[in-house]
């Protein structure tokens, strides 16, 4: 008996030591005063623009936008851009709208590894993206998602319209017999709709395989001009039906994946229907009649190296066209009737010259490098001399000059 007591006592004990154990503590309150501050303040200085002209690059395998002040050959900036901080997003070409004061960049997500002029920005297999920034400090305020490797973007000048093209060598590769799976889109955006989340679908047209430069109509961009690398044409967009058709770049064109002629870039002279197409497969500048859609064959420019994005002089009367390998400026006459005129680089000078843009009367150059060290930004006077020479990232690859940002 007195063991069995001894035994409850033992019991309640410890049954009453373990329920003050697991005695709650004491409840206290904080008093927490709200933030007074903004909600998530940005800490990206402004750029400082000065108040001449100033060039955008995008800088390819840096994933960095530079601006350089063109006047003084000075880098006044270098931002990231992107969405994903660790691999690379590849910013292939850039447009800029200095009246709403937002650029728009493509991210192609390159292939490093990939060979062959220009294969890094058209093997990637991820989707791109079209990236929209704010001038004032070159911060991404939206984005939307497009088809895989982005090549040229362009935008309307009544800004209702934001373009990028699909260079997709790798879709071209992997259907060789199949041209309707072959053929890439282009990617139609509005402007005004690209948020930071949940921005609307872009339109997509299929127009050609490995489709490149384009040439808008403007102010609407309509009818649009596409260059059609792999399959030696260029496709005619009525962005409103959605209609294409195409007009081949040269006598002799079959089939599509192997292209003859390789049309690259695209330029719409001003002041007369002419369209400009670089050919890097048959090296050669060919001319476009807008109106019949026809080549016109005698104007064609044969070029020692591939001609690239070119530009015309500040009179209208001369068209500049980059080249590489040999690396050189050709100066054509439109008129047809001055020799054409080759100002060479050396690699000193400026390494694969890829697009030329007007600045006053001179000109500036990128200079995409060996994609393993930094390219450059050289800045020429009206004759061809070259007076600033500014390093930028790595594989810069397009250019655009604005005067007057931020003013």
């Amino acid at each position: 008996m007195r063991f069995r007591q001894a035994r409850a006592s033992f019991f309640w004990f410890t049954s009453v030591a373990a329920l003050a154990a697991c005695e709650p503590d004491p409840i206290e309150q904080v008093e927490v005063l709200p933030y007074e501050g903004d909600p998530y303040p940005s800490r990206v200085e402004p750029i400082g623009y000065p108040p001449g002209a100033v060039a955008f690059v995008t800088d390819s395998l840096s994933d960095t936008v530079s601006v350089v002040d063109l006047e003084t050959g000075e880098k006044i900036a270098a931002r990231p851009v992107g969405r994903n901080p660790v691999d690379l997003d590849g910013p292939h070409h850039i447009a800029i709208d200095a009246e709403r004061a937002f650029g728009y960049i493509g991210l192609s997500y390159p292939v490093v590894s990939a060979v062959g002029p220009h294969a890094i920005h058209g093997s990637g297999v991820a989707p791109g993206w079209i990236q929209k920034l704010r001038l004032s400090d070159l911060a991404p305020v939206g984005q939307v998602r497009v088809d895989n490797n982005p090549g040229d973007i362009v935008l309307s000048h009544d800004g209702r319209r934001v373009i990028t093209s699909h260079f997709d060598l790798l879709r071209a590769t992997q259907n060789p017999t199949d041209l309707a799976a072959a053929r890439s889109t282009i990617a139609v955006a509005d402007p005004s709709l690209i948020e930071g989340f949940d921005s609307p679908a872009v339109r997509k047209i299929t127009v050609c395989v490995a489709p490149h430069g384009m040439a808008m109509t403007q102010p609407t961009g309509s009818p649009l001009f596409v260059a059609c690398y792999g399959e030696d044409k260029i496709a005619v967009v009525d962005l409103e039906t959605e209609g294409v058709e195409y007009v081949d770049v040269g006598p002799g064109v079959t089939g599509f994946g192997s292209p003859a002629y390789g049309p690259y870039a695209l330029l719409l002279l001003q002041g007369e229907p002419t369209l400009v197409v670089s050919s890097t497969a048959s090296k050669d500048v060919r001319f476009i009649d807008t109106a019949t859609l026809e080549v016109d064959l005698a104007r064609t420019v044969t070029t020692l190296g591939a001609p690239y994005f070119p530009t015309v002089s500040a009179d209208g009367t001369k068209l500049l066209v980059p080249t590489q390998q040999p690396d050189a400026l050709l100066v054509i006459d439109l008129a047809g009737v001055e020799p054409t005129v080759t100002r060479s680089f050396s690699d000193d000078e400026c390494d694969l010259p890829h697009a030329i843009e007007r600045v006053g009367d001179g000109y500036s150059l990128v200079c995409e490098g060996d994609k393993i060290e930094a390219g450059k930004v050289v800045v020429l006077d009206a004759a061809l001399e070259i007076v600033s020479s500014t390093v930028v990232g790595v594989y810069p690859d397009a250019i655009v000059n604005v005067t007057g940002v931020g003013q």
